[in-house]
């Protein structure tokens, strides 16, 4: 519904909501709140194989898919057998698992992040599923994974796991500063001393990294803080996947079309790649860009890569951007803006 979307872009933003608004979506916090202190009580279970998990402490737009493409080819360059966990948020009957490996994945099917993961790497195994225990059983016994990487699951301590990577966006790491729903955090920014290591995403596009930086090393003392952001690698045209330069956009004018959690995040990413963003639309996190919208919009089209595995039948000029996680600090090779 537009209302409630409208609601929840302002959430996001941390701008003001209307007083009965606000006292509405604070009232849902307490059982946001019950439910993780729940799990955090509970018995964890431990799996025969090597559990990376990945997550977050706010709903959305930190940039970890990057972050688990990046960890799961180093693994998979280095010889083991990985499987990624993931709820697969938005594919249908959450409850039943879905295992799937060397192939493009409709995301109708498992979600569209684990459908993008698929796409860029092949050889990893994919199973969807709520109960990511069973999935974590299934990936070890029936197909001998000694590695595996649990898909947002910062929050999902059921599973017990070897390295437990916090990613924060350093655009934006704790929201408006409230819990679900009335904010964006899942949890409070307490919650990263579980973390074994964080990683800041966007460091070049925050405005006083340092404070951050400060902040997440108050919050998780003696552990490592990896500062990074996401570099513009590729440029590849959705209906028919042919691979093109960077230099088809650079210096053009561009509409920017995204279903993302951080959609300014996105445009800045392309403007970083050189091109000049003339007209930008930004939609619900995990939504679909409508068909029509693409039809209609005279000339280059780009959208995020997650956006491109959701279009069945994308007109020629639609090219998705594809970025890669880069170290930043002294001597990143950060695009020029200018």
């Amino acid at each position: 519904m537009k209302i409630l979307d409208n609601l929840a872009e302002k959430v996001r933003r941390g701008e003001p909501v209307s007083l009965p608004a606000s006292v509405l979506l604070s009232a849902g916090t307490p059982f946001v709140r019950l439910g993780m202190w729940r799990r955090l009580r509970r018995p964890r279970v431990r799996v025969g194989a090597r559990v990376i998990s990945f997550g977050n402490i706010t709903a959305g737009g930190t940039g970890k898919t990057p972050a688990v493409i990046e960890r799961a080819r180093r693994e998979l360059d280095a010889g083991h057998r990985v499987a990624v966990l993931t709820r697969g948020y938005g594919a249908p009957d959450p409850a039943r698992l879905t295992v799937a490996q060397a192939e493009i994945l409709s995301p109708d099917t498992v979600g569209d992040e684990p459908a993008l993961i698929a796409r860029k790497l092949p050889r990893v195994l994919i199973i969807k599923g709520a109960d990511r225990v069973a999935a974590a059983n299934k990936a070890v016994g029936e197909y001998g994974c000694d590695t595996l990487i649990l898909d947002d699951g910062f929050q999902y301590v059921r599973l017990e796991r070897d390295e437990n990577v916090a990613v924060v966006d350093a655009t934006n790491p704790f929201g408006n500063g409230r819990l679900i729903p009335r904010g964006i955090l899942r949890e409070p920014p307490t919650a990263l001393a579980r973390a074994t290591h964080v990683i800041l995403t966007r460091c070049d596009q925050a405005e006083d990294l340092d404070s951050v930086v400060s902040e997440v090393a108050k919050l998780c003392p003696d552990i490592p803080i990896r500062k990074t952001y996401h570099c513009p690698s590729s440029l590849w045209r959705v209906a028919d996947g042919a691979e093109l330069g960077l230099d088809a956009i650079r210096g053009k004018e561009v509409a920017a079309f995204c279903a993302i959690g951080n959609p300014e995040s996105f445009f800045a990413t392309l403007e970083a790649a050189g091109a000049v963003v003339a007209h930008r639309l930004a939609f619900p996190d995990h939504g679909v860009i409508p068909q029509e919208r693409l039809e209609v919009t005279p000339g280059t089209i780009v959208v995020t890569e997650k956006d491109a595995v959701r279009f069945e039948d994308p007109p020629a000029n639609v090219l998705a951007l594809g970025i890669e996680l880069k170290d930043f600090g002294a001597g990143s090779a950060v695009p020029n803006t200018s």
